[in-house]
């Protein structure tokens, strides 16, 4: 075997064996060697380059800014026409986002029929056919008492339900609790009206809808107040100042309702009593208390740009819960009653049961 040319005597290159090579020249070999996987290996721990994207928006904005402003005059035309380009896009999806509002503004009224079948069903006035229980497949999820404080809890509150019930009793207060952004508005002395909901509908006009909440004839609510109402105005074009963050329609502005409750029974407020410097007696004074019948007298803000940041905070909370109840709650109740759709704001907890992440997807299961 050969591993090197070597130039013989005579000048001409000659072949020489293995065995024949210097230690000197199979040391300076491996150096060489050392020295490009050195190399290689500096290279490899580099971070790589700097980019726009790892800055901050607003700071990447400022750049991207400065980055235009740079290049040549006719470069920058051309930048200007792609954007009046990208306004053209925007009035078409304008147009497209109102067809789509319309389309689902007819095809809810093609499903009212099935909403007042779901009605009747859960006022027990309609008893439904017997249904085959494996309808469609659903997974094995055995529950872990032992490892879980709070499901303890909650399988040890479940109200028992007699045989002979009519109808499917606490099924709004059901639904309402398993969603979390519902479930944050509701407290326990909420509970007892809330049991008596009967249904939820959606009312659509051009720019708005209206969400009609029904309620049995109870202990709470005069009977004139049996209807309440929640009602979310929609802009269905672009904002003038920012058009290009255009993604479809926007709650811009929501209107409640007069409640008029029954004597003592306004769950909006409570009595404290209050002693005065000077005074033995105590005074009974009324406060205003958290309650998720609040969600029927928001904040008004003509202008939500003029409103200070608890008043947008608030009205943010509601649009997200208006929009929930138009698209998800409404619609398909029964799929969060069963757990057939979960919203996992608190599914990834870490291994000593607190939460660590939200994720704010919808998930179905099988």
């Amino acid at each position: 075997m050969y591993a090197e040319r070597k130039v013989l005597g005579n000048g001409l290159e000659g072949d020489v064996p293995q065995d024949e090579l210097k230690p000197a020249v199979i040391v300076e070999s491996l150096r060489s060697l050392d020295t490009q996987e050195s190399s290689a290996y500096q290279l490899d721990a580099i971070e790589p380059a700097l980019s726009p994207a790892d800055l901050p928006a607003r700071c990447r904005k400022a750049f991207l800014r400065h980055m235009i402003a740079q290049l040549p005059d006719a470069v920058q035309n051309r930048i200007r026409a792609l954007r009046q380009n990208q306004l053209q896009q925007v009035r078409i999806a304008e147009q497209f986002f109102r067809e789509v509002y319309e389309l689902e503004r007819r095809f809810y009224g093609q499903s009212c029929a099935l909403f007042d079948a779901r009605r009747d069903i859960l006022d027990g006035v309609l008893e439904p056919p017997v249904q085959a229980e494996n309808s469609w497949p659903e997974d094995a999820l055995p529950l872990d008492l032992e490892g879980n404080e709070e499901l303890r809890l909650l399988v040890g509150q479940l109200p028992p339900v007699p045989t002979d019930t009519l109808g499917i009793p606490r099924f709004w207060l059901t639904v309402f609790r398993n969603v979390p952004q519902l479930s944050e508005l509701v407290q326990d002395h909420d509970e007892p009206l809330l049991e008596c909901l009967l249904d939820v509908r959606l009312g659509y006009e051009q720019d708005s809808y209206t969400v009609t909440f029904q309620f049995r004839p109870n202990t709470f609510l005069h009977d004139s107040s049996l209807l309440l109402t929640k009602r979310y105005f929609l802009q269905h074009s672009a904002d003038q100042e920012y058009p290009f963050q255009f993604e479809g329609p926007e709650i811009v502005r929501c209107e409640g309702c007069h409640i008029h409750w029954r004597d003592g029974s306004n769950l909006t407020l409570r009595t404290v009593q209050s002693r005065r410097r000077g005074r033995a007696r105590s005074v009974p004074k009324v406060m205003p208390r958290e309650s998720f019948f609040r969600f029927f007298a928001p904040p008004q803000a003509l202008d939500l740009s003029l409103a200070d940041e608890k008043t947008k905070l608030i009205l943010g909370n509601d649009f997200e819960v208006g929009f929930l109840l138009r698209t998800q709650i409404v619609p398909k109740a029964v799929l969060f009653y069963t757990g057939d759709l979960v919203d996992n704001v608190n599914e990834t907890a870490t291994d000593n049961g607190s939460v660590c992440s939200e994720i704010i997807e919808a998930e179905q299961l099988p």
